[in-house]
């Protein structure tokens, strides 16, 4: 059983990477011992737009990897479904039983299948104040699956992710909030379905001025719609509890606070 020193000497390989490219080896070393063939670790809010600034670590044939990028298959993916809506490891065997499958994503598992992608467990990942990831683990051959091999995946997984952090910062991510407080407050509002006309209300300011804001958060984002930011803004958590005099209750609706 893939336990103790073998263990050890893996986590040990992962800490250690000194560039995603080690790491990857180091994932895919530790992979194979327990049968599988191929990895996937991929933080899923840097997909779809800005692919190559996206952290991806995956020795994924090159050209299924193609496939995916450039048919934006990252769009209908149900692992990305699943992985948003599980904390714990699953095989791609519970997939249709968690999330309805639509023709699309059948056509994906198809073209995987073409490449030697057939059986995969896949580890939901995430760390507070940072976007979801997930980590795949495949095999062209059906593997047993028990509760210490889904407990092993879930440990390497999760010292892999941290370390593909530290080593893409440098690449790309930024310290700190991504908007300022007054573009976080009116995207806020705009996530809670507000027009321009009744967050200015809200804010004591005009329309003119909120469409400002608006357009410098998407800016900041690269993303041209306000929905797209919305989402952006929820995965880096740029979405506020508080907004300048209201409060957000639990079914998401803002209420004015009582004067003093």
């Amino acid at each position: 059983m893939y336990l103790g020193s073998r263990l050890c000497a893996v986590l040990s390989g992962l800490m250690s990477a000194p560039s995603l490219d080690a790491l990857c080896d180091a994932l895919v070393s530790g992979a194979k011992e327990m049968g599988f063939v191929h990895v996937a670790l991929v933080q899923h809010g840097g997909l779809p737009r800005l692919v190559e600034h996206a952290l991806v670590v995956t020795n994924y044939p090159a050209e299924f990897i193609n496939f995916y990028i450039e048919n934006h298959q990252f769009v209908f993916d149900p692992v990305y479904d699943v992985s948003g809506t599980l904390d714990r490891p699953f095989t791609w065997d519970e997939i249709p039983a968690l999330v309805p499958m639509t023709e699309k994503q059948l056509g994906l598992f198809n073209e995987a299948k073409r490449h030697g992608i057939l059986h995969g467990i896949t580890v939901p990942l995430h760390i507070p104040g940072e976007r979801r990831a997930s980590c795949t683990f495949t095999s062209s051959r059906p593997i047993e699956v028990t509760p210490t091999l889904m407990a092993m995946l879930h440990i390497i997984a999760a010292f892999g992710f941290n370390t593909a952090l530290r080593l893409h910062q440098p690449e790309g991510r930024s310290s700190g909030s991504k908007l300022t407080r007054r573009e976080a407050e009116c995207t806020t509002l705009v996530a809670l379905g507000k027009t321009d006309w009744e967050i200015g209300e809200i804010l004591g300011l005009s329309a003119s001025t909120i469409k400002y804001f608006v357009s410098a958060a998407k800016q900041r984002y690269g993303v041209y719609k306000r929905s797209e930011l919305v989402a952006r803004a929820l995965m880096d958590a740029q979405i506020l509890n508080r907004v300048n005099g209201t409060k957000q209750d639990d079914d998401g609706k803002l209420d004015e606070d009582t004067a003093s």
